[in-house]
């Protein structure tokens, strides 16, 4: 993918439905039309390697990947960090990609904001990010055209679409991370790390 330490971009494609009175506003999507969300990492040969879909539309990316099994794969995986690849005095894992939507942290790189983007540096970096991140939206089009239904619509029943069992002691468990994540600041650290990283390969990309 021309870019180091990366094993895949993500993103999420809403597929439209027609869901029931009663549910529509679960699903209505910031485009204006119904929707589930197809969350999906994808590798340098448009491999899809992770797929979570039946997610509301309402839902954005971000909080559907901090939910996921791929993310808590992410934090538990230790071949990761051991095939970190050290630059300077920075470590810089294998790691995933997103836009500007998703939370930044050790495991998951996104582009410097607008706001912030002031040096060529920067701006490389988001380059390099971003034109690495296409495979994810060029699979996401392969699929469409290969799959009409996908982009045209789907008409089946809402209860039919796939999506992850939540039992009841998974948010038992759920709960007591928020928790923790706000006694001990867990968010605060990944961003703290990231950032770090982050800036290690704009460094390693202007060299």
């Amino acid at each position: 993918m021309g870019y180091p330490q990366c094993i895949g971009a993500i993103d999420g494609c809403h597929i439209e439905i027609h869901p029931r009175k009663e549910e529509a506003i679960d699903y209505y999507n910031y485009k204006g039309w119904y929707s589930v969300i197809l969350l999906a990492l994808v590798d340098a040969k448009y491999r899809f390697v992770y797929i979570h879909c039946g997610s509301p539309g309402r839902c954005n990316d971000s909080s559907i990947f901090e939910k996921s099994s791929l993310k808590r794969e992410l934090q538990s995986c230790a071949l990761l960090d051991e095939l970190s690849l050290q630059y300077g005095s920075t470590k810089i894992p294998v790691h995933i990609i997103g836009d500007s939507a998703f939370r930044l942290s050790q495991h998951l790189m996104k582009p410097y904001p607008h706001s912030v983007t002031n040096t060529r540096e920067q701006k490389k970096f988001n380059y390099r990010l971003s034109k690495c991140r296409r495979v994810v939206e060029n699979a996401f089009g392969h699929l469409k055209a290969r799959f009409r239904r996908i982009g045209e619509g789907v008409d089946n029943h809402i209860k039919n679409v796939n999506t992850d069992l939540i039992l009841e002691n998974w948010l038992v468990e759920m709960h007591r991370d928020s928790r923790r994540n706000i006694l001990y600041g867990t968010n605060a650290v990944d961003r703290s790390e990231g950032e770090s990283i982050r800036n290690a390969l704009k460094d390693y990309f202007s060299e």
